[in-house]
């Protein structure tokens, strides 16, 4: 697993991993992105390689070679994706990943205090009876009208608890439904304009930071909606003066990352206009 990846996924990672009799390696960082040769060397007789894209600090990895990598050491690619950064970004099944996992809050659900979210995964035919849950078919009744069915659902969940791929299940329908209605409000050209955005006023925003003196921590990586600026004071600090005045301008990259306690993770998505990034710049800056 990489160590640009989520630290609350690593975390999640590794408390499962010791019931299974796993080890869990992670491969470092190398100036905001992993290096594939790293990957290659440290996934011999891995199960899987699990990498995040765009990674947590906003940049793009260099996810078809990290697969690579994976796929030639035979272990799975399991790709962490932003689903609102398909509209731009390649789909990780086209660059050889045999699962991609991932949250869906940025499509069409509220942050509700960090909770609850969705969840989904997609996986290769090879691995479908190997899902936890249930798999939904599309068939036709009698009359020939188009209709979905359970097609597969492991009884294991109900009779034989040891043997289960998913013990304990919540009921995120709500969620999941509104992520539907979102996602095919837009379509696809609504989902490329959405990546767009981001990526545009992720741009200016880091722009606009930078000339006013907060220099990017990883000035040569190309990054989607997010990035990392350094803002010459423990980034705890400014947080904390930030929201004073009712902006919350990141997160403290100092909590989960050593030698980046300065380090300000800055997010700016399709819901944030010029004016907002004028306010941000204004308050980190005040």
């Amino acid at each position: 697993m990489t160590e640009a990846t989520h630290p609350q996924v690593r975390q999640v990672v590794k408390t499962y991993a010791p019931g299974f009799g796993l080890e869990v390696v992670e491969v470092p960082h190398r100036g905001g992105a992993t290096d594939p040769d790293e990957v290659q060397r440290a996934a011999q007789d891995a199960a899987c390689v699990i990498f995040q894209q765009p990674n947590f600090f906003g940049c793009l990895e260099p996810a078809p070679d990290i697969a690579a990598a994976a796929n030639e050491a035979d272990a799975v690619a399991v790709a962490h994706v932003d689903p609102m950064s398909l509209g731009v970004l390649e789909a990780p099944g086209n660059y050889g990943c045999g699962l991609a996992i991932g949250e869906g809050q940025g499509a069409g659900n509220y942050q509700s205090f960090a909770g609850p979210h969705y969840g989904f995964i997609a996986a290769r035919s090879q691995f479908t009876r190997r899902m936890p849950g249930r798999i939904v078919g599309e068939t036709v009744d009698a009359a020939g009208e188009r209709g979905y069915v359970l097609t597969l659902q492991t009884r294991e969940q109900h009779i034989r608890r040891e043997k289960a791929t998913s013990n304990i299940t919540t009921n995120q329908t709500l969620l999941a439904l509104a992520g539907l209605v979102y996602l095919s409000w837009l379509g696809p050209q609504g989902l490329l304009e959405v990546g767009e955005t981001c990526m545009s006023l992720g741009r200016h925003a880091r722009e606009r930071l930078q000339e006013a003196g907060f220099e990017p921590v990883f000035p040569d990586r190309a990054t989607f909606k997010e990035f990392a600026v350094r803002v010459g004071r423990n980034a705890k600090d400014a947080v904390r003066d930030a929201r004073a005045r009712g902006v919350h301008p990141g997160y403290a990259l100092g909590r989960d990352y050593a030698g980046l306690d300065d380090a300000l993770l800055v997010a700016v998505t399709e819901r944030r206009t010029p004016e907002d990034v004028a306010r941000l710049v204004e308050a980190l800056t005040a």
